[in-house]
Formats: structure tokens, sequence, C-alpha cells
């Protein structure tokens, strides 16, 4: 960004308040990010151990298919 007069720079603490200002909306987000990839780790764990869930019984304890004649 270029500036065509020296008064039109913003001081040197308005570059800084603005810069924190990003930093601080970018951890936000990833604070977010991180809470909605926590959820859905939790949900596909859950879902592994509830009764019933496909690939959690043993191969033994399924039945076996009838021999077509």
């Amino acid at each position: 960004m270029r500036f065509k007069s020296r008064t039109d720079t913003p001081d040197l603490h308005t570059q800084l308040e603005s810069l924190l200002d990003q930093v601080w909306r970018s951890e936000s987000d990833w604070r977010l990010w991180d809470r909605v990839d926590a959820a859905v780790m939790l949900e596909n764990i859950r879902a592994r151990r509830a009764p019933g869930a496909s690939g959690t019984a043993p191969a033994a304890s399924q039945p076996e298919p009838e021999p077509r004649e």
C-alpha cells in the first residue's frame, strides 16, 4: 500500500493495533476450528463405541450366509 504523502501514513501505534487485531481474529478462528475438529473427533469415537456400530462386532459373531442350492 502506497501513501501519497507522509501525513497519509498511519502512525506506528495505529499500525500495531491493526496488526494485533488481525492476529487476534486469526487466533479466534483457529480456536473455533479446533473446537469443531474436537467435536467431530468425539462424535466419531462415540459412533465407533456405540452398540451395533459397524466394524465393532467380531467377525465370528456375524451370521454365516446360507449356501445356495
